[in-house]
């Protein structure tokens, strides 16, 4: 048995996106002088990696196909953060699992909507009577777009039975990929092709609400809410729109937010990307030679444990502008933030909620357990920290108050 007691143990910490939680965790201000560890499968790597960090972590070697070495794990901590991905095939079930069954908090960066689904059919129950808050899409898939669309819905304070839409479009978003992105990608492939991962489980709009019908089943019944047909269109808002790769795991995330608020039977989503959100990319990228100006090229091929150069994971950035419209009102959000998206971004988005879940009062969010999102678990308490994270330079939330809709009326 473990004898020590922490906050937080971040598992898969040697990992690329490990390595970036771990380091932003070990210049955290509210973790200082509070027992937190670092956990994965090699000693040697978590050792390496405790003596680069100052704040002194402890660390847990665990193998999680060792069922009783996971549960020690989960019982000496309140919150577990897991990084070890493609989750589907590195028994991410047994870590997520254990902390459903013994009330301990959890997140992932999981981007495996057949897994995600598994899971909310598996464990959502046992967590709900457990205590535990099982956070889905902690990282830049889906943190902006479910806490958007939970920012810009209650701003028009929608009533019972009013039909209302929601559309996020993203304007920016600079970053490049890693190993283990790649990995996640040939997780998910091979899952379609040993029929884990269906056609029908890939269409469906409510995959991560299991069974549930709702105003999407029919039409579009597409998992980024855009018409079956859509490839891209002109938007008065954002000039030319088109396809956003992330769209269709945020947009179920979002969808479990709403049934589990019971507002799927009345509220449509829908997410895609501007053609100025490309052409910024591709603009940051040529300017920097690919980073070979900088020493630091771009690899389009990189193995596990390699990912975008430190250049990009501090210059890159997103942006995701959020409008819900009622057929009286219309409100929208601007959530911006710094570093490359999926990494120098996202690391700090699943820190942030690993110590939201840790160390803030969240009872006030609209649930209390069960496998949940950010807004339904931690709602405008992780806003609030969000905001706050690095003096309020991090990420930027503004909300245009609801004003009268006098154009595209909901019919």
């Amino acid at each position: 048995m473990l004898k020590e007691s922490f906050v937080l143990i971040v598992y898969g910490a040697t990992g690329f996106t490990g390595k970036l939680v771990a380091s932003y965790l070990d210049s955290h201000t509210e973790l200082k002088g509070k027992p937190w560890a670092i956990a994965g499968r090699t000693e040697s790597k978590l050792k390496e990696l405790a003596e680069e960090l100052v704040g002194n972590p402890k660390t847990v070697c665990v193998d999680l196909k060792d069922g009783i070495a996971v549960n020690e794990m989960v019982l000496s901590t309140s919150v577990v953060i897991n990084c070890a991905g493609p989750y589907s095939e590195n028994n991410g079930a047994a870590l997520l699992g254990a902390c459903a069954r013994e009330g301990v908090h959890y997140s992932d960066l999981a981007g495996e909507g057949f897994w995600q689904a598994e899971m909310v059919e598996a464990f959502h129950d046992i967590a709900k009577n457990s205590g535990s808050k099982v956070i889905l899409g902690g990282g830049v898939d889906s943190i902006p777009s479910d806490l958007g669309a939970f920012i810009t819905a209650n701003a028009l304070s929608i009533k019972t039975n009013q039909k209302a839409q929601i559309r996020s479009v993203y304007t920016r978003y600079t970053g490049s990929f890693s190993g283990g992105t790649l990995n996640s990608a040939r997780a998910t492939a091979r899952a379609r092709k040993s029929g884990k991962f269906t056609d029908a489980m890939e269409a469906d709009p409510y995959l991560l609400a299991p069974g549930t019908k709702g105003l999407e089943t029919e039409s579009p019944a597409t998992p980024d809410g855009m018409s079956r047909e859509f490839s891209w269109s002109f938007d008065w808002s954002h000039g030319a729109i088109t396809k956003f790769f992330m769209a269709p795991i945020n947009a179920r995330v979002v969808r479990r937010s709403l049934v589990l608020q019971n507002q799927h039977q009345n509220t449509t989503y829908r997410e895609c990307a501007s053609i100025g959100m490309w052409f910024g990319l591709l603009i940051m990228w040529i300017s920097r030679g690919f980073g070979y100006f900088k020493g630091e090229p771009i690899k389009f091929k990189p193995t596990s444990g390699e990912g975008p150069p430190s250049w990009l994971i501090r210059d890159g950035g997103f942006e995701i502008k959020i409008t819900a419209r009622t057929k009286e009102k219309l409100a929208s959000t601007t959530i911006s933030g710094k570093g490359d998206p999926g990494y120098g971004a996202t690391s700090k988005m699943l820190a942030e909620l690993g110590l939201c879940l840790a160390l803030d009062d969240h009872s006030n969010s609209s649930h209390q357990s069960g496998v949940l999102t950010p807004s339904t678990g931690l709602g405008q308490t992780l806003v609030l920290r969000l905001s706050q994270a690095r003096g309020g330079k991090f990420m930027q939330f503004m909300t245009i108050m609801p004003w009268m809709n006098s154009k595209n009326l909901i019919r």
